[in-house]
Order: structure tokens, then C-alpha cells, then sequence
């Protein structure tokens, strides 16, 4: 998962779950019940008290099933650190895909329904993609390495080396791990390669905050715009809550029922605050078209370097100077942000492209 976080003013849904970003634990907001472990690369990493809470009641549950069904603390305790391990991979590739697309990337929260990296990818879709798509790509590097061991090392490839995400403890308990510290090893490698294959496929299904509501969003941006691609993605993730939630119900798990729970909530909180976008300003502009007036004046801008531009038509020049502050504004502060005169003339430019373009 990943939570793609700005300002709490941007115009994009801000935060999922709160923002808990170096928030101080406060009894109001249990998103930031949470402790800093670590710090690597200028990313901080904070585990929450509701993981903890977690990993207790899993090693009680191993500890207390009868013998029959028993996998034991040990192999929990290894599954555990898998997890751990694994997730926070994961949300270190959303990170590193952030950084590398120039945006910023300065947290990463673990807890019991995954891991949220805050990510501020620069406002081009392709960035997007790309910040979304650094987690999955981590799994499968994780995958291209660990499952060909597994499969040749133990000749058993489907069901073993390519595991099934709903038959972990009967795998567990017919496998033959060895003896001693080499067992335990050849075990953690198969708890990490079992992992990296669950949440890889987890991660994909189309629902926010997952991976997969990301990837779709930030697809379809580039070919329908910004609002019409979240409109679409967040109706997806709603249908994927539902099929993940009636999933959990019959599987009886808990976890599947609170991501479920959790993602349909995002989803519906997210089209309503796309929804409130366009009611607030009172129009709304077409997003490729205002990608057009970008590229215009980044052409503009950068012939005003090379001392190429002419000093002709000010007039025109000082219009294109305003919308391109108002853009500018647009992405660093939020649509809310803009007074009414401003919405009036981000208003009239678009007409008068959409003018321009009608003319023969």
C-alpha cells in the first residue's frame, strides 16, 4: 500500500487514514499511534502499536491451537519477521520510484493491514505510475530470486517454490525443513518467497489504497485526465472492497475484512472529495487541457532563457504569465486555495483555447 501525501490543501485526496506523518501519538487520531524504529536514507520508519498488538496475537494463537493443527511460535515468530521484512521492501520501492522520479519521500508506516509509504510524486502521470508501480517491482525482484531456489533446491515448484496463498499451514507442517539452523533458514526463505508471492498478488487488485487503485488511476489519467480517471477507480475499488469482503467472510479472516472495510472507505471518501473538488470551483477544466497550457509556458519560459522571445504581443504574454501562476498554484497549494477571480480567469482560458482550437 502507499499513501501518496502531500499538504493537507492539495487538490489530490490528502492522506488515507489521516495524516500521521511525524505526528505526534495523540488519543484523537489513532493513525499516529506509532513510534519511530529506524531512519535510512532520510526516510523514517514508524511502527504502530496496533502492529504489536498484532504480533502478540498471532504468537498467542500459535502458542494455544491443539497439537494436531499446531505450526508453533517459532515458525510464526519466522513468519512474522517474513512480513516484516517483505512489507518493508516493498514500501522502501515506492520510495526509491518516488526519489527517482524527483519527488519526495520521507516515511514509511508500518502496521497490522500492511505498510502506507508517504509519497509526493511530482503532479505527471507517468510519475504516478511509477511511484505505485516501486513496491510490486521490489516483490518481484524478491520472487525472481527466492523461487527458483526454493524450486530447485526441493524439486517441488507449484505449491512449494509457487506456493498457495490458502494452504500456508498445511505446507508448513508436511515440509521437511531439516534439522537445526540450516532448517530454520531454508523455512524464513520459504516464509519471504511465500510473502512476496501473496502480496504481490494482494497488492494488485484495483482498490485504493492498494497498489493496484494507483496503477489503474494513474493509466487512465494519461489517456482520460485526472477526475474521470479517480471517478473510475474509486467505483473499481468499491467493487473490489466488496468481493475482498465477502471473500473474508467466507474464508473467516479478520484481516481480509478490516482491508476491505478500510479500502471501500477510502474509495467512497475519495470520490467525494473529487466530487466537492468540482462543486467548490464551480466548473470543471478539462485536465489534458490544462496540461497543454503547462507544456505551453514551460516552451515559453524556456525560449525567455535563451533571450529568443520577442518583445511583442505583452498583453498576451502577461495572460499566459497569470495562468501559468495560477497552475502553479494549483499544484503547489490546492484548487482551494484559488479566490474567485482566479477561478474566473482559469475559466476564460479555457474557453478561449477551446476557441482557439475550434477555429478552422
Amino acid at each position: 500500500m502507499s499513501d501518496w501525501n502531500e499538504a493537507d490543501e492539495r487538490e489530490r485526496p490528502s492522506g488515507f487514514g489521516g495524516d500521521w506523518r511525524g505526528a505526534r501519538p495523540s488519543f484523537d487520531d489513532p493513525m499516529s499511534w506509532s513510534f519511530a524504529i529506524m531512519r535510512v536514507a532520510g526516510i523514517t520508519v514508524r511502527l504502530h502499536v496496533f502492529f504489536l498488538v498484532f504480533v502478540l496475537v498471532v504468537l498467542s494463537h500459535a502458542a494455544s491451537v491443539s497439537t494436531a493443527g499446531a505450526v508453533g511460535v517459532l515458525p510464526a515468530l519466522l513468519g512474522i519477521l517474513a512480513l516484516f521484512c517483505v512489507i518493508l521492501l516493498h514500501e522502501f520501492g515506492h520510495c526509491i520510484a518516488c526519489r527517482w522520479k524527483r519527488g519526495i519521500a520521507n516515511e514509511i508506516l508500518l502496521w497490522p493491514l500492511g505498510g502506507l509509504a508517504t509519497c509526493t510524486p511530482p503532479e505527471r502521470p507517468r510519475a504516478h505510475f511509477w511511484t505505485a508501480v516501486g513496491g510490486p517491482l521490489v516483490n518481484v525482484g524478491l520472487i525472481a530470486v527466492l523461487t527458483p531456489i526454493i524450486g530447485f533446491e526441493t524439486g517441488e515448484w507449484w505449491g512449494r517454490a509457487i506456493p498457495n496463498p490458502l494452504q500456508l499451514g498445511s505446507m508448513l507442517q508436511r515440509a521437511d525443513f531439516g534439522e537445526g539452523f540450516l532448517g530454520w533458514c531454508k523455512m524464513f526463505v520459504f516464509l519471504t518467497n511465500f510473502v512476496a508471492w501473496v502480496l504481490l498478488l494482494f497488492n494488485l487488485i484495483p482498490m485504493f489504497p492498494l497498489d493496484g487503485g494507483r496503477i489503474l488511476q494513474a493509466i487512465l489519467w494519461g489517456r482520460i485526465g485526472y477526475t474521470r480517471s479517480m471517478r473510475i477507480a474509486c467505483r473499481a475499488g468499491i467493487v473490489g472492497a466488496v468481493a475482498i469482503g465477502i471473500g473474508a467472510l467466507i474464508s473467516e479472516s479478520t484481516m481480509l475484512l478490516g482491508i476491505a472495510i478500510f479500502g471501500g472507505f477510502v474509495c467512497v471518501a475519495s470520490g467525494r472529495h473529487i466530487e466537492s473538488q468540482r462543486d467548490f470551483l464551480g466548473f470543471e477544466p478539462d485536465p489534458s487541457e490544462l496540461a497543454a497550457m503547462e507544456d505551453q509556458e514551460d516552451e515559453l519560459a524556456m525560449l525567455s532563457r535563451q533571450k529568443t522571445v520577442a518583445p511583442a504581443k505583452p498583453k498576451q504574454n502577461l495572460g499566459e504569465a497569470e495562468v501559468d501562476r495560477i497552475l502553479d498554484k494549483i499544484a503547489r497549494s490546492g484548487i482551494e486555495s484559488l479566490s474567485q477571480a482566479e477561478r474566473n480567469a482559469l475559466q476564460r482560458a479555457t474557453d478561449e483555447r477551446r476557441d482557439r482550437e475550434r477555429r478552422p
